[in-house]
């Protein structure tokens, strides 16, 4: 086991293969579940827990062994006086049971620890080769501080590594920027700044670093006369600007008083690493404060309850958010669209939306990432009215050999249309501002104007989508040549193209008013209807026609007439049923499913240009299962969704097979040499 600063300090494409060696062999131990509510605090936004016991025991420890040799990581060692035999349970580190990473974010400070356990820490000591500063120990852990600024701590029980960053946005309020000695100017005005700063970059950050002790200090840097920066271009009105002239001209160069923009980008610059110091001070010692108050247990913890949901049944990996609106806090770019398309920067996700899991699991080779968010009390009673319809069970026998894939969902049209007005009047309420009379008023009227029930029963709300494969169809199109005078003239010509045939159908119990609105097409010869089905010409009868027929309960719309003839004549409809499809889609709330294996052929029918590592991976696909997304909808307060692949079956498992691909695409001579130190200034 090694950390150093010198591999924790590089960067750049000859660290990678390292890197990955070290994360995957710390990841191979244990957190003893009873001890994790003394290690996580409170407010941590993300957790992750690592079961690499099941790891070790699906990807098997030779085949990790091999991964971590072919990456380099064991010739770190070979220097070293203790003998790992190519073996990382030679490291020192317990590998029976999880390994533990959280997040906490602040304003101020933004850091994230990770927990693994040791069994052996004598020769967990003698592997670690540092550069860097001891610290005093405290509360039975050694400490030390790596050269790049993470904190270490180890007992004989487990090792902790700490590592954050100074919040993005803490020093932008310039309140608290001048409590520290930190300048938030623009880039005109840094070279006054650089050149009437009080004192230099030591200076500053010393006395930065006293203020952080003290506490109630308040660091004042000289003020400085923004109205001595003067650079001015003139020019008499009307005077024409002789650029070229003035290039040659020194005498009547209008450039004469031009600003130097040399000189300013040196003073800007030096304006940033002044502040850059003295953040990075603020840095080690919140960092440092951050790791005594964690090892001396003066944070509170994380719930009990909680603890133990987040442990329960984790079987590859669990990443466990602990609010989904400090998800949401995150995505910068999405809140300022949100807020400026609202006008309000109060919206927010937290009474409906609490925390979020993700589970990787395995069963054979079948890799699944199950999601579960947690929703508020009366989202979840919305949502069980939203999606209590279940999937026709006709669609069933639409699900055959030949489906490429499919696509089904299941609303409940009615209860949609009823809460419409309440969630006008609800949702949209604050935005309305003193014409909230005006909402209430159009919100009746939608309740007055809208049958649910009558809706309802033209459509339901569930909808089939099933993609069988590749058709052929002719297109009317507009070309354009040119006559004996070279006079443009329009050309009709007609086209075939291979596109994607889909069927899309729903249930409908009253038919009536889209039979009616067909038959009105038909008069005005915007559609046809021979042998049972309807010709929806589109684009004037210039794009692809859709086709639309009525079976039983159902409408079906396809753009492949050929499909619903099948349909319509059941003796030429291929009736072997997908077994695994229609299981999952009847199974689900939602669902969606596609033959992987079957891509290669579908990209061949389509013509589509590869080049040759693309069809070398697309052959590669020939030998994988069903790729599937479902949900069951709510289940207690979570609403679950799975997402799952069926790897090829010539590994022993899922994760085997993923590892082996790895092993596959780590190429030996291009391993980095670990023998010498590693040059941390290297930014290669």
């Amino acid at each position: 086991m090694v950390i150093s600063a010198s591999l924790l300090g590089r960067r750049g494409r000859k660290l990678l293969p390292y890197c990955f060696g070290v994360m995957l062999s710390l990841g191979f131990g244990s957190v003893q579940a009873q001890g994790f509510d003394t290690k996580i605090p409170d407010g941590s936004n993300t957790v992750v827990a690592i079961n690499l016991a099941k790891v070790v025991e699906y990807a098997e420890a030779s085949t990790l062994n091999k991964l971590l040799d072919r990456v380099g990581f064991f010739k770190y060692f070979e220097k070293k006086s203790i003998d790992l035999q190519k073996d990382f349970q030679q490291t020192g580190i317990d590998s029976k049971g999880m390994a533990i990473y959280y997040r906490n974010d602040r304003d101020s400070l933004l850091y994230g620890e990770m927990i693994v356990p040791i069994n052996a820490v004598s020769r967990f000591e003698k592997l670690l080769n540092m550069q860097g500063t001891p610290l005093p120990a405290l509360n039975g852990y050694s400490r030390f501080r790596t050269t790049d600024g993470q904190l270490l701590a180890w007992n004989a029980k487990e090792f902790r590594v700490l590592k954050g960053e100074v919040g993005t946005t803490y020093f932008a309020n310039d309140s608290i920027a001048a409590l520290y000695g930190i300048e938030n100017i623009d880039y005109a005005a840094a070279a006054v700044s650089a050149a009437t700063a009080a004192a230099d970059e030591a200076e500053a950050a010393a006395d930065c670093a006293d203020s952080v002790l003290m506490d109630s200090t308040t660091m004042e840097w000289d003020a400085f006369d923004f109205d001595t920066l003067q650079a001015e271009v003139q020019q008499e009105e009307g005077e024409p600007l002789q650029v070229y002239a003035s290039a040659t001209d020194a005498d009547t160069s209008v450039y004469e008083d031009h600003i130097d923009y040399d000189s300013l980008d040196t003073a800007f610059e030096e304006v940033n690493r002044r502040n850059d110091s003295i953040k990075n001070i603020l840095l080690e010692k919140w960092l440092l404060r951050e790791q005594e108050q964690l090892l001396s247990g003066n944070y509170p913890n994380i719930p009990a309850q909680e603890q133990a949901r987040f442990l329960k049944n984790v079987d590859i990996a669990r990443v466990w958010l602990s609010k989904v609106e400090g998800l949401y806090d995150g995505l910068r770019s999405v809140r300022s669209m949100v807020d400026a398309y609202y006008h309000t920067s109060s919206f927010s996700l937290e009474n409906d939306y609490k925390d979020m899991f993700f589970d990787l699991t395995q069963q054979g080779n079948k890799i699944t990432l199950k999601t579960g968010v947690t929703l508020g009390k009366d989202l979840v009673n919305l949502t069980k009215q939203l999606y209590a319809r279940k999937p026709n069970p006709k669609f069933a026998k639409y699900l055959t050999e030949e489906t490429l894939g499919y696509f089904n969902v299941n609303v409940n049209s009615e209860a949609y249309l009823k809460e419409i007005p309440a969630f006008f009047t609800k949702n949209l309420k604050k935005y309305f501002g003193k014409e909230n009379e005006v909402l209430e008023l159009m919100a009746l009227g939608l309740e007055i104007a809208l049958d649910e029930k009558a809706v309802a029963k033209i459509m339901p709300g569930d909808n089939l989508v099933v993609v069988n494969g590749i058709t052929n169809l002719k297109i009317d199109y507009v070309d354009y040549d040119y006559d004996d005078n070279y006079d443009v003239k329009e050309v009709n010509k007609t086209k075939e193209e291979k596109v994607v045939s889909f069927i899309w159908m729903f249930t409908s119990e009253d038919q009536r008013i889209i039979k009616k609105a067909l038959d009105v097409a038909v008069s005005k010869s915007d559609a046809s209807f021979a042998g049972g089905i309807y010709k929806i010409k589109q684009g004037n009868g210039k794009d692809f026609p859709l086709y639309l027929m009525f079976n039983e309960d159902l409408v079906m719309i396809s753009n492949d007439s050929l499909q619903l003839n099948k349909i319509l004549h059941k003796d030429n409809y291929p009736t072997k049923p997908n077994k695994s499809f229609a299981k999952l889609m009847k199974g689900s709330k939602f669902s969606a499913a596609f033959q992987t294996k079957k891509i290669p052929a579908l990209a061949k029918d389509l013509n589509l240009v590869l080049g040759n590592s693309w069809r070398s991976t697309l052959a590669e696909l020939n030998n994988y299962g069903n790729f599937t997304l479902s949900s069951k909808g709510i289940v207690g307060d979570r609403l679950e969704t799975d997402l799952q692949l069926e790897l090829p079956a010539n590994e022993n498992n899922g994760l085997q097979f993923m590892i082996s691909q790895l092993l596959d695409g780590i190429v030996p001579d291009e391993q980095p040499e670990l023998d010498n130190p590693i040059d941390i200034t290297d930014n290669d």
